[in-house]
Parts: structure tokens; C-alpha cells; sequence
């Protein structure tokens, strides 16, 4: 589940929310849309430090795209996203401390 979050002072309590409700950190990406667009053609080496990144079967050594390029319905520039991998059965859970802390947009995949 990915929410995108436009008020960046947010994104702490939403984590901490997250956390106190018994999800662990290291499933989550944090992603910031504005750099996003500014990466392309980068060092993998340099980017990789500064962002999170995905690769894809398509994508060579060179090619590395922003976490936020492989998400379909994100039509947003600007903002900062937080990617958690939760169990189907927490999805609701999961939506409702999005939406309490200040999520734009939810995307469930």
C-alpha cells in the first residue's frame, strides 16, 4: 500500500503510526517525488544513497528508475511517498492510519 504524502512535516507521524502498530520499518520505502524527476542518468552508485530505488527486468545497470515511476495511477509531481509490503488482512488497518495522518492519495495494489 503506498500513500502520498503532500505535507512532509507528516511523514514522521505517519511512520511512527505505522511502527506502533506493529510494522516494522524495513518494510517500508520512503520516496521523495520532487527528486524523482531530477535522476535520470545519474550514477547508480551516487543515486542509490540518496533514494530509493527499483530495477526492473528492463532496466540495465545505467537505467535505474526512481521508486515512483513504477507506480500505475500516480499522476503527482510533487509530494513524498511511503510504500508499506503489509499482509492483505491489515489493508484496512493499514488505510485508515493513512488517511488519519494526512495522505493525499492511497494506491493498493
Amino acid at each position: 500500500m503506498i500513500a502520498l504524502m503532500t505535507d512532509e512535516d507528516r511523514v514522521g507521524f505517519l511512520v511512527d503510526s505505522l511502527r506502533n502498530a506493529g510494522f516494522d520499518r524495513k518494510d517500508m520505502i520512503i520516496s521523495d517525488l520532487a527528486e524523482a524527476g531530477e535522476e535520470k542518468n545519474r550514477d547508480p552508485g551516487e543515486a542509490a544513497g540518496e533514494m530509493a530505488f527499483t530495477k526492473t527486468e528492463r532496466d540495465g545497470l545505467w537505467e535505474a528508475s526512481p521508486f515512483a515511476g513504477g507506480i500505475e495511477g500516480l499522476n503527482a509531481t510533487r509530494g513524498i511517498l511511503v510504500a508499506l509490503e503489509c499482509p492483505k488482512h491489515s489493508a484496512s488497518r493499514v488505510r485508515e492510519i493513512m488517511e488519519q495522518n494526512g495522505a493525499a492519495k492511497i494506491i493498493q495494489d
